[in-house]
């Protein structure tokens, strides 16, 4: 067995793995796909993503559908994503005031399933 990072020119060999859309969704420039293979099949993959994670959005209840502070607070989010060059934010939240607020931040938006972990290296 053998493990290796996948070159994006050999993306096409992911299907029939998790990342079998990797070519339409990962970025070459900067996302990476670690393989393990045996006998040059491939038996395990990942994608490395670096992406901002926002975490902790909030709007005090009290102030919540009011636009006084959601606009704002949206104002900044694309100010910040901007000067980061970000192309993309993942948000974590329970609140589904809070997903719908995420659902407006971006051009688009798609919901993640699964579980989420922090991995401590």
């Amino acid at each position: 067995m053998s493990t290796r990072i996948l070159p994006p020119d050999e993306w096409s060999r992911l299907n029939g793995t998790l990342l079998e859309g990797a070519p339409d969704l990962l970025n070459p420039e900067i996302d990476m796909v670690l393989v393990v293979e045996k006998e040059g099949e491939i038996v395990g993959c990942t994608s490395f993503l670096p992406r901002w994670h926002i975490e902790g959005l909030w709007v005090s209840p009290k102030h919540r559908k009011m636009a006084s502070v959601g606009r704002p607070l949206l104002r900044g989010i694309y100010q910040v994503a901007e000067a980061l060059k970000a192309k993309e934010l993942v948000m974590m939240t329970f609140d589904p005031e809070m997903a719908a607020l995420c659902a407006r931040i971006g051009r688009s938006w798609e919901h993640l399933d699964g579980d989420h972990y922090s991995i401590g290296l």
